[in-house]
């Protein structure tokens, strides 16, 4: 693409997402003296994190008390969960030591509010050094009046829409509790005021604080390309109301714009299986993988993702397509996971994050796991919870697989009945003394660890489950400051990344939740201050910039 004849507008910093990163980015550059334009694809506002949880894990953070936390537990048990593959460990030590003063410094200068989130760290259950239990390392937004504080932009924030394992007026805490008449009254009032919680309340807080600032957003303006002159970053193109907008950046250029797990072809070459995206609809095709690899980036941790175990429901459609879920019912006591071969293959209580990579795990010979995989579980597990659309005491809908005998089930998912009947049966043996010695999973896990019962009582039920996505967690790597490293050593001068756009710094792991949103804005607020620090440069076109 040829150099710009001119610009059409001049900023400071361009920030592309307007997810946690890229808003708290956006902040940090603009109290910096810089000027700030945010750019976001879709035409919603808040990104993967406007339809998440909203939970950010910050070890250290205010709530939790002077000295209450120590920073070498946090370090110990983060380098346990990493296991040596993160890809800079110091960069470890960096998020450590920021996360509470980038909690403060938004308290104390945006609208958001936080409280503590009823999450214990998930690998406690294993004994890894430094966990912590509740109160742990966890908070979460305040809900917020976006119908009275934002009205203008209410209808163009996102919201939980189709995904229906989370209340969409609950906070956490609120979930895990008794729905008393008290609680049943306040959410109405949230219904009928729309004050929203979790992710779509820690975007909008963040974002009425931009909007306090001046800042500008563009919603429905795709980020096309970098422009490059001398191997700087000094601008981008992007599509607005039908036109090319060519945009200087003075400072540099922040892209926070999620990963690429809407896009077939970057998962099966990096991931190499398919994976069911939870994240906002069609957005994230890694178009901040894409830009990066234009301006010369070093790549890392391209084969790894957020994950969580997916279900589909035939009622929950959008655009004539099912919309993938949330798991339900994993752990519970009477019940396993299955392959394709009619056998388990893994500890059923792993944290959501972990249970999905085993999907693409090589056995020696070929991957067996790869093709479909059920949730098995007997009369007393239908009985006791709500599975997607499927209530206790409601109706067996017409899509769940269902048997008077464990052989016939078999036989209604394609799997082998002499091999599921025989995985049934040993369960069975061992779940009645309460041991399980072939995944400990009574002793391991997040999802009701400890807990197994002998899977007996028919009728029998198999619900298809696949290896989901919250997003992916690989592309550029980055310094202590968010800058995009470049290929061959060195940073790519005006380009930084954060938020699943850029190489997660945990590596492959996961810590505990919210430790997604955590890092994208810790090193959204490190971009974004360094950003805003850089000297203006001369950015006039000129016959080297390309895009």
């Amino acid at each position: 693409m040829n150099k710009p004849e001119r610009w059409d507008r001049v900023v400071d910093v361009v920030v592309v997402g307007s997810g946690g990163a890229a808003l708290t980015a956006a902040t940090l550059a603009h109290d910096g003296g810089a000027e700030v334009l945010v750019l976001e694809k879709a035409d919603l506002l808040g990104g993967t994190t406007a339809v998440s949880g909203g939970v950010m894990w910050l070890p250290g953070n205010h709530h939790m008390g002077e000295g209450a936390d120590n920073r070498e537990d946090a370090l110990a048990y983060i380098r346990k969960t990493t296991d040596g593959r993160e890809l800079d460990p110091e960069l470890l030590e960096v998020f450590v030591d920021t996360a509470p003063q980038m909690l403060r410094y938004l308290v104390d200068h945006t609208p958001l509010r936080t409280h503590v989130a009823p999450l214990v760290d998930y690998y406690r259950a294993w004994e890894f050094p430094g966990a912590r239990s509740v109160p742990g390392r966890a908070v979460e937004a305040d809900p917020y009046p976006v119908g009275t504080e934002l009205p203008e932009w209410a209808d163009k924030l996102v919201s939980r829409g189709t995904l229906m394992s989370l209340g969409a007026a609950t906070t956490l805490s609120e979930d895990l509790a008794p729905q008393t008449p008290e609680l049943l009254a306040e959410l109405a009032r949230r219904e009928a005021e729309d004050i929203r919680p979790k992710g779509a309340a820690l975007i909008a807080r963040l974002f009425k604080g931009l909007l306090e600032r001046g800042v500008e957003t563009l919603l429905g303006t795709p980020t096309s390309g970098l422009v490059i002159a001398d191997g700087q970053v000094v601008g981008v193109r992007a599509e607005h109301e039908g036109r090319t907008l060519a945009i200087g950046a003075r400072k540099g250029v922040v892209l926070a714009c999620g990963g690429f797990e809407w896009n077939p072809d970057l998962v099966r070459a990096h991931i190499g299986y398919e994976v069911q995206p939870l994240s906002p609809w069609k957005n994230n095709t890694g178009d901040g993988l894409t830009m990066a690899l234009a301006a010369d980036a070093e790549l890392g941790n391209m084969t790894s993702y957020w994950g969580t175990p997916a279900m589909f429901d035939p009622e929950i459609t959008r655009d004539g397509e099912q919309v993938p879920q949330f798991e339900w019912g994993r752990g519970e006591p009477a019940s396993i996971i299955v392959n394709r071969a009619g056998r388990r293959f893994g500890n059923e209580a792993l944290p959501y994050n972990d249970f999905p990579k085993l999907f693409g795990a090589f056995d020696g010979v070929g991957f067996p796991n790869s093709g479909p995989a059920y949730l098995v579980f007997d009369r007393t597990v239908r009985d006791g919870r709500r599975i997607l659309s499927m209530l206790p005491g409601g109706p067996d809908p017409q899509w769940v697989h269902s048997a008077a005998t464990v052989g016939e089930l078999a036989r209604r998912i394609g799997v082998d009945p002499a091999a599921l009947e025989a995985t049934v049966t040993r369960f069975n043996e061992h779940a009645e003394k309460g041991e399980d010695p072939d995944f400990d999973r009574t002793s391991r896990g997040l999802m009701t660890p400890g807990r197994v019962a002998p899977i007996v009582t028919a009728p029998f039920y198999a619900v298809r489950i696949h290896a989901g996505a919250l997003g992916t967690n690989g592309g550029p790597r980055i310094d202590r400051d968010g800058r995009v490293r470049r290929r061959g050593g060195g940073v790519v001068p005006g380009l930084y990344a954060a938020g699943n756009t850029a190489a997660n710094v945990f590596g492959w792991a996961y810590p505990s939740g919210g430790a997604t949103i955590a890092g994208g804005v810790v090193f959204g607020y490190l971009a974004g201050r360094h950003a805003a620090r850089q000297p203006t440069r001369d950015i006039r076109p000129h016959d080297d910039a390309t895009a």
